[in-house]
């Protein structure tokens, strides 16, 4: 097997600069690819990335993650477990099992927080993955300060919206997010998943400010087995504030986990490529199959 450890500046690192990474040979039965070749739809792994970590008002640290499928056409799941885990296990269970091609690289899909004492900067969290025969292990830690991020709006306001499950939910906001009661499902059957959602901003001067940013919603398959959820629609745009509605539909019983990637991008000053603006929200569905089809 082959494996490569990513460093902690990975993911500052250009696309370009990691495929020439990747090129570089690990083993006596990998091939060596030139950095400017065509990249291959499937038989690609997929690398996980550090994106950052955030200083919280109550001591703890947060680090974000997201990750790159290297492949243009092979989608890949990858369970938790021996392929796909976290290090301490006391952080394993949140990262995403559903690998997509759209996007291929998707930033600060889910966060781990620790405690106080990871301010000892000797102390990691160390994200594995092993796909098509290939491991990649990406230690984050705190104290790198190219990778450290914040929480404040960025130069003309922006900062990530509102979004909360249910009239009374509980508010969430960046990459933490909000998370739904659990659901229920069966196959075949869509099921109604609503957020409420509102652009929020510190903007200055007025007449820098773009008041007609619109938020958008858009649906991911999280974790879950390796089977289709079809999203109807998959992407949903609110004028600002508002209520956010799509029906998913499951082809395989199984637990699963939903994610809403809520932004407002839009805004000439929000990009995911600098950690800003969006907030995540996670919805836990089990799925069964009554007529035993599986």
């Amino acid at each position: 097997m082959k494996s490569l450890q990513l460093r902690f500046g990975i993911a500052a690192l250009p696309a370009v600069a990691l495929v020439v990474a990747l090129a570089v040979p690990l083993g006596a039965q990998q091939v060596q690819r030139l950095p400017l070749a065509p990249i291959p739809p499937t038989g690609e792994p997929v690398a996980p990335f550090f994106e950052g970590w955030y200083r919280n008002d109550d001591g703890t640290f947060t680090f974000s993650w997201g990750f790159f499928n290297l492949n243009t056409e092979e989608i890949l799941d990858i369970p938790l477990g021996t392929e796909n885990f976290i290090e301490p296990a006391e952080f394993d269970g949140d990262q995403p099992t559903h690998f997509p091609v759209r996007p291929r690289r998707d930033r600060g899909v889910f966060s781990v927080t620790v405690p106080e004492s990871y301010a000892d900067t000797s102390r990691r969290v160390v994200w594995t993955i092993t796909s098509n025969g290939v491991t990649y292990s990406t230690p984050a830690r705190v104290g790198i300060d190219a990778l450290q991020l914040d929480y404040g709006p960025r130069a003309m306001g922006s900062i990530p919206p509102l979004v909360r499950f249910g009239e009374d939910g509980e508010v969430g906001q960046h990459i933490q997010g909000a998370h739904s009661e659990p659901r229920t499902a069966t196959v075949g059957e869509p099921i109604s998943l609503t957020l409420w959602v509102s652009e929020v901003s510190e903007r200055a001067p007025d007449d820098l400010a773009n008041t007609d940013v619109e938020v958008r919603v858009t649906w991911f398959k999280h974790q879950g087995p390796a089977d289709e959820v079809i999203f109807e629609p998959g992407q949903i745009t609110v004028p600002g504030t508002g209520e956010a509605s799509t029906q998913a539909t499951f082809t395989a019983p199984g637990e699963y986990l939903l994610r809403a990637r809520v932004d407002n991008f839009g805004a000439n000053d929000s990009s995911g490529g600098d950690q800003c603006c969006w907030s995540n929200g996670y919805v836990s569905v089990t799925v069964t199959d009554p007529a035993g089809m599986r």
